[in-house]
């Protein structure tokens, strides 16, 4: 019985996938449990796993092609068993998806074999002779094995670096045009992953970008611009500002680090102490914690503290859960986890999804201040600028201080002004006084 292979479902907000790559071809067989495909959301490109073991009998839509979630994109059966009725008349995908390679006409029109005749399409054998390929040792992705004009022209192609490579990885570097030669792995035995690849790619940086240049929005982008420009329309910002003294924090978390590294091996980041401040503040203001659903304000029931991480894709936000109830330590383990599996596309979707309020941060960057757009369906995001020194009149004495920025941008409807404001001086507060908000940590 013919078992069929769907883009799953990958949390309640994805409700398209477009598949990046199909890692097997027609044909081809396949265990339970291996890569099949890659599929991108809107939140996270990820491998895809086989349902069952078997041979791909048929693939239903190409690579580049997008589905809601649950369709039907290919079929999986058992060796030797032909293709059920029902799933026979079914349509290749390739002729639903004019971005994919389609075979002309003059092309599919294959000799009819001879006993022991290699099935090919006259392109195909013209350009391996060509080429001086042997056809026997090509693979034909065509149906019934049929080797068509691409196949050639990936066997003549140049050998890929003998680097093992995950399929995401590989997939990455083409879209950046990336040689793989070079890179030093990180996975198993020296396997180049996908987070080796986007590290190469930023440090290319913008340097790769040229003057005149059109660059196609990627699925990513499209559906970031969507999603901001919803929330921009139809969320009315407020932004409001405010200076933090860091010199007494500053100085608890030096005090702190020997024996965190020491019973922990960790070292907490200013970071971990602003998550932990923002989840208590909001015990303080739960209206900062609230979406507007319908006619309703909802106030949701946990503090899940979003952190903005930034990939050559796009920034992605994980949160951290109930981050109020959460010690020092815990949330430290869990941000430096949640950052470095972001950052490597690992992130499940509830993880995305929990978040009810963010921070961002451009503290590592010469930025002093600056305004965020609402990450919907959420009501307010922390903004953090770099920390920088400044001379401040203290009792008649000049004295320097270590400063940082703080913006908040809230959605009108839910929060006004004022209570911005107070949110905005309770945080302030917190900081400035850590021995007294982490005590209990």
């Amino acid at each position: 019985m013919a078992t069929e292979v769907v883009i799953p479902a990958l949390g309640i907000t994805a409700t398209r996938g477009k598949i990046v790559k199909w890692l097997k071809q027609e044909g081809q067989p396949v265990e339970r449990g291996e890569p099949l495909f890659i599929v991108e959301t809107e939140k996270v490109t990820t491998e895809v796993e086989s349902p069952a073991s078997g041979i791909l009998a048929r693939i239903l839509m190409p690579a580049g092609a997008e589905a809601p979630t649950l369709a039907l994109v290919g079929l999986i059966t058992a060796p030797g068993e032909e293709l059920p009725a029902e799933y026979a008349a079914l349509a290749p995908g390739e002729a639903a998806a004019p971005q994919a390679e389609t075979v002309p006409q003059a092309e599919s029109r294959a000799e009819t074999p001879a006993p022991g005749q290699i099935l090919a399409v006259p392109a195909a054998r013209r350009l391996a002779r060509e080429k001086g390929l042997d056809l026997a040792q090509v693979t034909g992705s065509g149906p019934g094995g049929v080797i068509l004009f691409r196949d050639v022209e990936a066997a003549a192609a140049p050998a890929e670096p003998r680097a093992r490579v995950s399929p995401l990885a590989r997939e990455i570097a083409r879209q950046e045009g990336l040689a793989l030669e070079g890179i030093r792995g990180s996975g198993p035995g020296g396997r180049i992953m996908r987070a080796d690849v986007v590290a190469r790619t930023a440090r290319a940086g913008r340097a790769g970008f040229d003057l005149g240049q059109v660059i196609p929005l990627s699925h990513v982008r499209r559906v970031i611009a969507r999603r901001l420009t919803e929330s921009v329309v139809t969320a009315p910002h407020i932004y409001l500002f405010s200076e933090v003294w860091l010199d007494p924090l500053l100085d608890f978390r030096r005090e702190l680090l020997p024996d965190f590294e020491k019973h922990f091996e960790l070292r907490p980041s200013l970071n971990d102490f602003l998550i932990k401040a923002v989840a208590l503040n909001i015990l303080d203001f739960p209206l900062l914690n609230a979406q507007l659903q319908g006619d309703e304000i909802r106030i949701m029931p946990e503090v899940n503290i979003g952190l903005a991480v930034a990939r050559p894709e796009g920034l992605i936000v994980p949160a951290i859960a109930q981050a109020d109830r959460l010690g020092l330590v815990e949330i430290a383990r869990q941000r430096a986890d949640l950052v470095a599996r972001a950052r490597e596309d690992k992130l499940t979707l509830p993880e995305l999804e929990r978040g009810t309020f963010t921070i961002s941060s451009l503290a590592q960057y010469d930025v002093i201040a600056f305004t965020a757009i609402l990450n919907p369906p959420q009501s307010g995001i922390l903004t953090v600028g770099k920390t920088d020194e400044k001379l401040v009149l203290m009792d008649g004495q000049v004295q320097a201080r270590r400063v940082a920025r703080l913006g908040l941008s809230v959605d009108h409807r839910v929060v006004d002004g004022s209570l911005a404001a107070e949110f905005l001086q309770g945080l302030k507060q917190k900081l400035e006084r850590p021995a007294f908000t982490f005590l209990h940590l």
